[in-house]
């Protein structure tokens, strides 16, 4: 009856264990997305099936001590659908400053301040159901000047 009983504890230690293994792994956070001293955050994602508008929006932080100007790359920046197809935006904000696709804008010049972080809002036309897959963000090497770094932003 001892061995029976004794049987019974160690099954339920190991269930209780295991579930306890289980419900632990649900809480393991991504590390966060950094490059080139930039923390990328997603903010939200939003499909609008009647507009047939996708509205992407990331937090952009910087690292570096000092101000560190943003150049980014309007027609770089782009969306990725589930199928690998790539949209160009309709309108793209970074803080106050907005670019519309029609004013033909090659670059956005923003400057970032330290732990300050900048809201990037990127808005396509002509956006399926689905929910995008990712965001190619395409931004300038702040220590090469020329340099362009190109980042898959998983949504």
């Amino acid at each position: 009856m001892k061995i029976i009983i004794k049987n019974f504890v160690i099954v339920c230690l190991f269930q209780l264990f295991g579930q306890f293994v289980y419900a632990q792994s649900d809480k393991i956070e991504k590390e966060p997305l950094v490059v080139d001293e930039i923390q990328i955050d997603v903010k939200s994602i939003q499909i609008d099936a009647k507009l047939k508008t996708a509205t992407v929006e990331l937090f952009l932080t910087s690292y570096n001590r000092n101000e560190r100007e943003l150049k980014l790359n309007t027609y770089g920046t782009q969306l990725v659908d589930v199928k690998g197809r790539k949209y160009l935006f309709g309108t793209l904000s970074l803080g106050k400053i907005l670019v519309k696709l029609e004013d033909k804008q090659n670059y956005i010049n923003y400057l970032m301040k330290m732990d300050e972080p900048v809201l990037l809002t990127l808005k396509v036309a002509n956006w399926g159901k689905e929910k995008p897959k990712e965001l190619i963000l395409v931004f300038e090497d702040s220590e090469e000047e020329g340099h362009y770094i190109e980042t898959a932003v998983q949504l």
